[in-house]
C-alpha cells in the first residue's frame, strides 16, 4: 500500500517557483549498520476500501433508509422518516453522504424526490423539491448516482411526462434533461472515470443497456435480444458492467465488459435477482434477492461463488451499496503528549498515545497486510520505531536509520506490497531509499539515494503515476508550490502544481475518485481545517472538512478503521 507522510518544518524555504535543478545520482551510502531481516512480500492490495452498507427496508414500518457494518452489526435506521417511502441510498464517493429518493405518502399523490444526508442521518436536504409549492406538479425523481467528483448527481425523471435521464448539481441546482425522448430511460450510474453514464432504456423496443456522454451525446446500445436488461452498474476501474437480465427464464445477475462484449451470467438461483452493485474494493457485487421468499439483500464474489444474505430479516430489504472509504484517509498526532487521532473521510476515528513527545510521526503498512499503522522517528538519534496495530502499545519493530536531523518517508518503494522507511537529508537535498525493514537496533544499507530539489523544501511520497511503486516529492511551503518526480532519480520535476497558502502542511492521498493517483492536502493550521484535491491539476479544494488543533502534525494512510 502506498503511504503518504507527513510533512512538516525543516528549514527555511526558498523563493524558487521554477523547475528543479538537475543533480548528479550518488552512489549507495552506508546507513547505519547491515540489515538482519526483511519482512517477506505480499501482493499489492486494492487502493479502495469498502465501508458500511447503506440499504432500504421496510422492517420499521415504512421504507426508510439503514446502514450496518460489514458483518451484519450495528443495524441503524437512519433517515427514520415516519409516513414516508424512503427507497434506492447511494453513497457519496468520499463515503461522507448519502443521497436517496423519497416518497411522502401520506400526501398520497405520488410525488418522489432526491434527499441527501450525512452519513450518520443528520443534515437531511431535499434537493429536487417537486411538490413544494402552490403551482408545483409532481414527478418521480428516482435512483440518485454521484458523479465520480462528487459534484453532480444523476437521476431518471418523469418530470416533462416521459422518464429521461437528468443530471444535476450536488446541491439541487441547474437540474438538465440529458436524454428527452419518449422513451422508459431510468436507473442511470456514472462511469468511474466521469465521461459517461450508464442507463436502462426501451427506446429500441425491448429494455436494454445504453451510454451516453456525459453532457448526453452518443447514445449507444450495448445489449441486444428481446429479454430484459436493466440495473447497470460499473466495476470500479471501469472496465465491465454488471447488470440484471432476464434472458434465461428468471432474473439474474450478468456481467460484461464495458463495450457490450463477453456476456457472463453470475447468478443461476431461481428467483430474481436484481439491482446489483460493485464494491469500491471491486472484488464483491451486492444485489437485492428474493430466494428466501422476502427480498433481502445478498453479496458474492465477482464470478458469482460465496453467496451470502446480509440481512436475513422478514421485512423486505434492498438495494443495498457499498460505502466507498478512500484508502487515503488523514489523521492528527498531537507531538506534546504523542497522541495519535486517525479520522477516515467517513468519519470513524481512533485514538491512542505511541511515542514520545518531540518523534516524528508517520504510517506505513510494516506488516504487508494493506492497513497502515504508526511509525515514530526520533530525529536526535534516527531510531525508528513501527507497529502493527493502530492501538497503544509498545513498538512491533526497532532499528537505526540515517543521522540526527533527517526526515523519515514512508512507501512502497520496490513495488512488493510491503511499506519501508526511508530518509531526506535536508542539509544535502538527498533521499536515501531503503526497501527493506530492520530489527533489534540493527541499521538498514540505503539500496540507492539521489538528489532532489532546495534548501528548505519539505520532502512527501506517493504514487503519482499509478504504477504501484511511491515516488517522491516536495513542498515548498514558502510558496505553496508542489513538485513531483515519476522515478526514483535525480533529474527536473516531472510536474507541479500549486496548492495552499505558506505554512500549510502537507500530505498526499489518494483521495476522491479512487484511481491510483495520489493528489495533495493540506492541514492548515489556522482553522485547523483539511483541504483535498483530487487530481494532479491546478486548481482550488475539491473537499474540506474541520479537524483537530492547529499545534497537530498531519499523517496520511489507509488506516483500516470501520
Amino acid at each position: 500500500m502506498r503511504v503518504r507522510a507527513a510533512v512538516f518544518h525543516v528549514g527555511v524555504s526558498t523563493g524558487f517557483r521554477g523547475r528543479l535543478p538537475l543533480a548528479v545520482a550518488a552512489s549507495v551510502l552506508l546507513i547505519g549498520l547491515l540489515l538482519v531481516g526483511v519482512a517477506a512480500p505480499v501482493s499489492a492490495v486494492p487502493s479502495g476500501e469498502n465501508g458500511k452498507f447503506a440499504f432500504h427496508s421496510n422492517r420499521s414500518g415504512d421504507f426508510d433508509i439503514w446502514v450496518m457494518d460489514s458483518d451484519g452489526s450495528n443495524v441503524t435506521n437512519l433517515s427514520q422518516r415516519p409516513d414516508w417511502s424512503d427507497v434506492e441510498p447511494n453513497w457519496s464517493p468520499d463515503g461522507s453522504k448519502i443521497a436517496w429518493s423519497g416518497e411522502d405518502i401520506a400526501l398520497g399523490f405520488g410525488n418522489i424526490d432526491i434527499f441527501v444526508m450525512n452519513a450518520d442521518g443528520s443534515g437531511q436536504v431535499n434537493l429536487t423539491k417537486n411538490a413544494v409549492g402552490p403551482d408545483a406538479q409532481p414527478s418521480w425523481d428516482k435512483v440518485p448516482d454521484w458523479s465520480p467528483d462528487g459534484t453532480k448527481i444523476v437521476f431518471h425523471s418523469d418530470r416533462t411526462g416521459a422518464s429521461d435521464i437528468w443530471v444535476m448539481n450536488a446541491d439541487g441546482s441547474n437540474a438538465t434533461n440529458l436524454t428527452n425522448l419518449s422513451s422508459f430511460d431510468r436507473q442511470a450510474v456514472w462511469s468511474p472515470d466521469g465521461s459517461r453514464i450508464a442507463f436502462c432504456s426501451d427506446r429500441s423496443g425491448s429494455d436494454e443497456i445504453w451510454l451516453i456522454g456525459a453532457d448526453g451525446s452518443n447514445p449507444t446500445v450495448l445489449t441486444g435480444g428481446l429479454s430484459a436488461n436493466c440495473s447497470p452498474s460499473w466495476s470500479p476501474d471501469g472496465s465491465a458492467i454488471a447488470f440484471s437480465s432476464d434472458r434465461s427464464g428468471n432474473l439474474d445477475v450478468w456481467v460484461m465488459k464495458a463495450d457490450g462484449t463477453e456476456e457472463t451470467q453470475v447468478t443461476t438461483t431461481s428467483a430474481s435477482d436484481k439491482f446489483p452493485r460493485w464494491s469500491p474494493d471491486g472484488k464483491k457485487i451486492i444485489y437485492g434477492s428474493f430466494q428466501t421468499g422476502d427480498w433481502e439483500f445478498w453479496a458474492m464474489n465477482v464470478d458469482g461463488s460465496d453467496q451470502v444474505n446480509l440481512t436475513s430479516h422478514p421485512a423486505e430489504d434492498g438495494f443495498g451499496t457499498w460505502q466507498p472509504v478512500p484508502a487515503g484517509s488523514v489523521g492528527l498526532v498531537d507531538p506534546t503528549q504523542g497522541q495519535w487521532n486517525l479520522r477516515d473521510l467517513s468519519g470513524d476515528a481512533t485514538s491512542f498515545f505511541y511515542g514520545n513527545p518531540g518523534d516524528f510521526p508517520l504510517m506505513g503498512d510494516w506488516d504487508c497486510n494493506g492497513t497502515d499503522t504508526p511509525g515514530m522517528y526520533r530525529q536526535s538519534d534516527g531510531f525508528v520505531y513501527v507497529r502493527n496495530s493502530n492501538s497503544q502499545g509498545v513498538a512491533d519493530r526497532k532499528f537505526f536509520l540515517g543521522n540526527p536531523g533527517d526526515v523519515p518517508l514512508a512507501g512502497d518503494f520496490n513495488k512488493d506490497g510491503c511499506d519501508t522507511v526511508s530518509i531526506y537529508r535536508p542539509v544535502e537535498q538527498r533521499f536515501y531509499i531503503a526497501n527493506q525493514l530492520a530489527d533489534n537496533d540493527a541499521g538498514i544499507i540505503a539500496d540507492f539515494s539521489f538528489l532532489f530539489g532546495n534548501p528548505g523544501d519539505n520532502p512527501v511520497t506517493g504514487d503519482w503515476d499509478a504504477d504501484g511503486i511511491t515516488e517522491i516529492g516536495l513542498h515548498r511551503e514558502s510558496t505553496g508550490f508542489f513538485y513531483w518526480r515519476n522515478t526514483l532519480d535525480t533529474g527536473n520535476a516531472s510536474g507541479e502544481i500549486f496548492f495552499g497558502d505558506p505554512g500549510d502542511r502537507f500530505v498526499t492521498g489518494d483521495w476522491g475518485i479512487i484511481d491510483g493517483v495520489d493528489t495533495p492536502a493540506i492541514f492548515r493550521p489556522t482553522g485547523a481545517a483539511f483541504f483535498f484535491r483530487y487530481t494532479l491539476t491546478q486548481g482550488n479544494a475539491d473537499s474540506r472538512f474541520s479537524y483537530g488543533a492547529s499545534s497537530w502534525l498531519p499523517v496520511a494512510g489507509a488506516f483500516g478503521l470501520g
